[in-house]
């Protein structure tokens, strides 16, 4: 019997690939020992080639991403170098594509199969992986009859990282950008009962997080919401990831998100652009202010988190535009706004007008956009340093208090982070600042941006912020933290003396918490009006906030 090695090399250790279980399912009645292999791009290359040999594989397959690609190129010529008697085969979008990329490598792959293999991988397996063909695209039968390929096992292994699953193949949407904009990607979806019996039985395993791989999940709306009122009806504590388009949502998708219990859903929404001549550039056919009303009701139901995705590079999009996308988002004050650039990848329309668009991007993965006719080359660089400052200070919400508070206090809120990229020179200077570095520069942007008049409440938000989001030691130095002390020493003097009782009953059963505590003393009316409550102290405890 041979041995069948999938390897797997995922981004991240929480990450998990869907792809090698269908693989190994496709191959049920076949005589063949099956191995599974899951590492990650962080682990050392060597080591890689190490622990697939390990396996004593007659047979390697290997699932293709641009996030891995690199690493699968060091190892496809390594084994076939070091053996060549080994059959080695790569599937995925990564090689589906451009796959005279590799089979132009010196030591290339024995087989690519393109698209989505299982057919392709079955027939390649039932001829003894002798096919005379190289490259193998075999249509797959309908996405309708395809069972999730996970058993007890799988599930017990992967219950911590993010378990996949697929209702659906294929995009009804065209977006120039996306490989499942491509004719072949037909949208298929599975029978809602099968979806809910095969949720059910991943969810005995109580994983942690359950991302639907669905492109756009509710281009269905009717399957949509039996999908969530089942979600919304369960007593776990299973997290839910979709991917959703906001033009879709009808009232009667918000009336039962609105009941969804608190951390049950979070939803990825790819805006990509407000700019509406870029919109239909790309296939989008909703203008912004189509969906922008549905886009602020559902971020109105706090109990959803939400990210929005915008993509710098697209055409008729310059520096200004981008800027201008940003701040229509912040308005909307989502949760997460993910800043990303454009991917020019094989097999897409926008890789097709390359030239059109003038397009210079990294011939290596993942193939990102370095300038075109909108965007010079010293654009990109400056949207770069702009998103790192980005995500140090809006998407990691440890300044959100802050945030919120000064915000106004700009022309538009993209200002106050176009202040604050202007503060580093460079894309590495940032990378060098630690959490109490950040709070110090942001704390001197505002002094210099709003002036000394403003330096109590500035204070104010940015030591609360820091209570909230740090471990409370290594304050600032431009954080005055006396008042603060003065207030715990009082506090715990009180705990020495017939004051005591007072305490533990304030405090009830968190009283025997308190060394664990942050204290607090405002210092500016504003934001003893707005945060504490109209209180000028507070104790802030790990799940509880005492005035």
């Amino acid at each position: 019997m041979k041995n069948i090695t999938l390897l797997s090399v995922n981004a991240r250790y929480t990450h998990s690939n869907l792809a090698i279980l269908y693989m190994r399912d496709i191959l049920a009645g076949l005589n063949y020992n099956i191995s599974i292999l899951e590492l990650t791009i962080n682990t050392d290359k060597f080591k890689i080639l190490a622990n697939i040999i390990a396996t004593n594989p007659d047979i390697i397959a290997i699932s293709t991403y641009i996030w891995n690609a690199q690493v699968v190129e060091f190892l496809t010529e390594n084994l076939k170098k070091l053996y060549p008697e080994k059959v080695l085969v790569l599937g995925g979008p990564e090689v589906s594509y451009n796959f005279e990329k590799w089979e132009n490598l010196n030591f290339p792959p024995d087989y690519i199969i393109q698209g989505a293999g299982e057919s392709g991988f079955r027939r390649l397996a039932e001829s003894d992986f002798a096919l005379e063909e190289s490259i193998i695209n075999i249509p797959n039968d309908n996405f309708i009859n395809k069972s999730v390929p996970y058993t007890r096992e799988d599930l017990d292994r992967i219950k911590l990282k993010y378990i996949y699953y697929e209702a659906s193949r294929g995009c009804p949407f065209k977006c120039s950008f996306c490989l499942s904009s491509r004719s072949d990607q037909k949208l298929q979806y599975k029978q809602i009962d099968i979806v809910i019996k095969e949720l059910t039985e991943i969810l005995k395993s109580n994983p942690r997080i359950i991302k639907f791989v669905d492109r756009s999940f509710n281009a269905n709306r009717v399957f949509a919401r039996q999908v969530w009122q089942f979600i919304s009806e369960l007593e776990q504590e299973t997290k839910f990831h979709f991917e959703v388009h906001p033009a879709l949502l009808e009232d009667q998708d918000f009336e039962i998100l609105e009941k969804i219990p608190p951390e049950r859903i979070q939803f990825e929404i790819g805006v990509q652009s407000t700019n509406n001549k870029t919109l239909q550039a790309i296939n989008r056919n909703y203008a912004f202010s189509s969906f922008k009303h549905k886009l602020t009701r559902l971020l109105n139901i706090k109990n959803i988190h939400t990210h929005l995705d915008l993509i710098a590079g697209l055409p008729y999009e310059d520096k200004t535009s981008y800027l201008n996308s940003i701040n229509d988002l912040l308005e909307l004050d989502a949760d997460v706004i993910q800043l990303g650039f454009l991917k020019v990848l094989s097999g897409t329309e926008m890789h097709d007008k390359a030239e059109e668009y003038e397009l210079v991007y990294d011939s290596e993965t993942p193939y990102q956009i370095l300038k075109n006719k909108w965007l010079t080359f010293e654009d990109i660089v400056y949207l770069h340093k702009f998103e790192d400052v980005f995500d140090a200070f809006y998407n990691s919400e440890k300044f959100k208090n802050t945030i919120n508070e000064f915000k106004s206090c700009f022309a538009r809120p993209v200002d106050l982070f176009i202040g604050l990229a202007d503060c580093f020179s460079n894309l590495e200077e940032m990378s060098s600042y630690n959490l109490n570095k950040k709070f110090e520069l942001f704390y001197s942007f505002l002094i210099e941006t709003l002036g000394t008049a403003q330096e109590n409440k500035i204070s104010d938000f940015l030591s609360w912020d820091w209570i909230l989001h740090s471990r409370k030691n290594n304050t600032p130095a431009c954080l005055d933290h006396s008042q603060n002390l003065a207030y715990k020493n009082q506090v715990f003097d009180d705990l020495k003396t017939e004051a005591k009782q007072l305490w533990i009953d304030r405090l009830a059963d968190k009283a025997k918490e308190l060394k664990k505590c942050a204290f607090f003393v405002a210092r500016s009316k504003e934001f003893s009006t707005k945060i504490l409550n109209g209180k000028s102290k507070a104790i802030v405890f790990k799940d509880y906030i005492y005035f």
